[in-house]
């Protein structure tokens, strides 16, 4: 597995590891944009544009936090939403995610990423959208 794929400039406020998005691995890997359709990220804090929850979180917005585990409303309607369809949709959990971040700290979160999304054929990473590795085809 690549370190540079699991660095805390690809965590999202939200706790989403942009590195597992199929957006990201597209723009990551030159892979071409599909006519119509939005395929390519560079991920929420290095693109610089409000992600989907600081557009709607004036904390966020406004700098007062950086993730959303370090306000007391976590988690909002908006969180708890997008947390609930990527949990129904991709067994992953962002309100999981952020209270590892926040028990463990950015360090200990970016190894159980390692750990938890690694390809075990290739050992690069399998997006979270499909279970696909995008290096060597593995798919879960």
């Amino acid at each position: 597995m690549s370190d540079r794929l699991f660095t805390p400039e690809l965590i999202a406020p939200c706790g989403m590891n942009c590195a597992l998005c199929r957006a990201y691995i597209a723009y990551s890997r030159g892979i071409p944009r599909k006519r119509g359709k939005v395929t390519h990220c560079a991920g929420c804090l290095p693109r610089g544009k409000n992600c989907f929850i600081k557009r709607k979180c004036s904390k966020l917005t406004n700098h007062e936090i950086q993730f959303c585990y370090e306000c007391e409303a976590m988690p909002c309607k908006n969180l708890d939403r997008l947390d609930r369809r990527y949990r129904e949709r991709y067994g992953m959990s962002m309100v999981e995610n952020l209270k590892m971040l926040k028990a463990n700290g950015m360090d200990e979160f970016l190894k159980n990423q390692t750990e938890k999304h690694c390809c075990p054929s290739c050992g690069d990473v399998v997006c979270v959208h499909d279970g696909k590795c995008y290096s060597c085809g593995y798919t879960r």
